[in-house]
């Protein structure tokens, strides 16, 4: 390890420290202007996502925060495309949002996860302490990297660069498992009944964009690491080529940055509804708005474990509310009137709202059959 501050940079060979202001280079100020144009573009997109996701009053606070520190990352990258040479800690910055962003996404995913396999002990116990300690590791490497620079001619051999992107890659493995274990009962699990093809596609979009994220930066990484050499500097990996160089680095840039976001903007789409129906999805575009019977009863079956729906007339399954008694929600009706919709319990306010049913003539046809059955039991 060399003292801090020795230079063993060359001005005129150095393809790392070209751009459009200091040591101007016409390839290097191209490609950093076509890699800032695009951090731009992405950061509109991303702000009209936003806007979007206002003016739908979507219900899930995960997405909001994604969206939000991907349109600080946008603009992060677009300034560390343009002076990320000169100074090393907008690089930093960069990949730590990067790592924020993921980390958001693992919450989002995981969490539903649990929810579906009727474990939400596992998020307070195990997932909340994993990323909160995954996040404090990375603030703390980069924090440190920000503060122990060198020159442009060895600053990509500091060993922060590996440390963060092996810990993207640790990450990136766990989601994969979780995503395969979420395919695999998604068949045989009623509270995953709507994972659907659709789903599937869209959840292995993100898995194979962030896998293919972390292996490029963590093979850039080590072989930076391990294979350059201080007497010919990062640039001598490249042969002091620009074109080499820069070529390299635009497509790296845009997989490990910009590639990622655009498969969020894809994927995460914001829907109207109600917001426990928006926390099965496993993506925004994982929309749950009741279109089929069967959709319903799949929502219905995986909240099972937060609700109760009872009737909303004494007329209807007098058996059942003798045998399960409960509270009284209104005032009694005359029997035979139709039944508008579902009182429910809130398991969590303890609180009473009334649901209209997309189903209720099923339930009204379902109602008549259980009352009867229930009704020939007790006269026996």
């Amino acid at each position: 390890m060399f003292p801090r501050g020795k230079k063993f940079d060359n001005d005129t060979i150095d393809v790392v420290n070209k751009g459009c202001f200091d040591n101007y280079d016409t390839l290097a100020c191209v490609r950093t202007s076509f890699l800032t144009i695009l951090s731009a573009i992405t950061l509109v997109f991303v702000i009209l996502k936003i806007v979007k996701y206002h003016v739908y009053r979507h219900p899930q606070l995960h997405h909001y925060v994604i969206f939000y520190v991907s349109a600080v990352l946008c603009f992060m990258c677009g300034a560390s495309f343009m002076a990320g040479a000169r100074y090393p800690q907008l690089d930093f910055s960069a990949c730590f949002l990067k790592l924020l962003q993921f980390a958001l996404i693992c919450h989002l995913h995981w969490s539903l996860g649990a929810r579906a396999a009727r474990r939400e002990d596992v998020v307070q116990h195990v997932v909340n302490p994993v990323l909160c300690l995954y996040v404090l590791y990375c603030t703390t490497v980069a924090l440190m990297g920000m503060v122990d620079v060198t020159g442009s001619w060895t600053q990509c051999m500091r060993p922060y660069w590996l440390m963060l992107s092996s810990a993207d890659l640790v990450l990136v493995q766990l989601f994969v498992v979780m995503a395969l274990y979420m395919t695999h009962r998604s068949e045989g699990l009623s509270s995953l009944a709507s994972f659907k093809s659709t789903q599937k596609r869209d959840l292995w979009s993100v898995v194979v964009v962030y896998e293919v994220s972390a292996v490029l930066a963590v093979t850039l990484d080590a072989i930076m690491r391990f294979v350059g050499s201080e007497v010919s500097g990062c640039s001598g990996l490249f042969g002091h080529t620009q074109v080499l160089y820069s070529t390299v680095m635009a497509v790296f840039a845009m997989a490990k940055f910009l590639l990622p976001t655009w498969v969020l903007l894809c994927v995460f789409q914001p829907v109207e509804g109600d917001a426990h129906n928006s926390e099965v999805a496993l993506a925004s575009r994982y929309s749950l708005d009741c279109q089929t019977d069967t959709g319903c009863s799949s929502i219905r079956g995986y909240h099972q474990y937060r609700r109760m729906f009872v009737p909303e007339q004494s007329g209807v399954l007098p058996a059942l509310q003798d045998e399960y008694p409960f509270p009284e929600l209104q005032k009694q009706q005359p029997a035979g009137l139709p039944v508008a919709g579902l009182s429910t319990i809130n398991e969590e306010s303890g609180s009473l709202s009334v649901l209209e049913s997309p189903v209720s003539g099923s339930l009204r046809s379902d109602a008549g059959e259980l009352s009867r059955a229930f009704g020939h039991r007790v006269s026996c």
